[in-house]
């Protein structure tokens, strides 16, 4: 699908929260980092100042839906460029599994090279094996096989 039809995809949005969670209380994400919404890192996006607040009342829901907007948008940016020049023409499901994995990873999927070919190569099994041969599927391996089926099923 069309970049701008994807920003405003709903399966894409419900995949994506359902693997990161929806909360509005601030938390410390598994690598230390004060997250909260939808998987929203505070510290790289300078967002700290408001943290005490946050934690006493929660971080409001329009404050969530913007950040959530804002990633998606950052997420499909990314793989635009990672997965160039052809992302677009990628089977819907294709798009939605990558955006997923970019949402958590952004740039390091730079370095996902032997996905990069696969995909590029409209390789969907190989992907699909790329993404569970990597240490990302040791940290979240649920969410790593749901999105690797999604591509198995295109193969």
């Amino acid at each position: 699908m069309d970049l701008e039809s994807l920003r405003q995809d709903s399966a894409l949005r419900t995949m994506i929260a359902e693997d990161e969670g929806v909360r509005s209380t601030p938390y410390r994400d598994t690598t230390g980092h004060w997250t909260a919404g939808i998987g929203h890192n505070l510290e790289s996006h300078g967002e700290m100042e408001n943290l005490p607040e946050w934690l006493k009342k929660g971080v409001p829901d329009e404050v969530i839906k913007r950040w959530f907007n804002d990633d998606i948008d950052a997420a499909i940016t990314c793989c635009a460029q990672i997965f160039s020049p052809e992302f677009h023409l990628c089977p819907d499901d294709v798009q939605r599994a990558l955006v997923d994995m970019a949402f958590d990873l952004m740039y390091e999927l730079w370095d996902w090279h032997d996905l990069r070919g696969a995909v590029l190569s409209n390789d969907w099994d190989q992907a699909a094996k790329a993404i569970m041969h990597s240490r990302f599927a040791e940290q979240a391996p649920n969410r790593c096989r749901r999105l690797a089926d999604r591509l198995r099923d295109l193969a």
